[in-house]
């Protein structure tokens, strides 16, 4: 098995963890009480795409980590 960076793992897991913070405020502003804002619907449809392309980002920034320590 390869020894991999901390750097590496360390902005992968900083990655995890803000789509998991995106997850958790989609949720929040659905509930009623932000139901009459009007940028309520254009972040809670956003935020998908946002978490999409933060993995999509990860995978090719891991896929390019590993090559290099190769």
């Amino acid at each position: 098995m390869k020894k991999q960076l901390v750097k590496h793992e360390l902005t992968l897991i900083i990655v995890a963890i803000f789509s998991a913070f995106l997850l958790v405020f989609a949720h929040l502003i659905l509930a009623k009480s932000f139901a009459q804002y009007a940028w309520v619907e254009y972040t809670a449809a956003v935020i998908p795409f946002v978490i999409f392309s933060l993995c999509f980002v990860g995978i090719k920034y891991a896929l390019k980590a590993e090559q290099k320590e190769s």
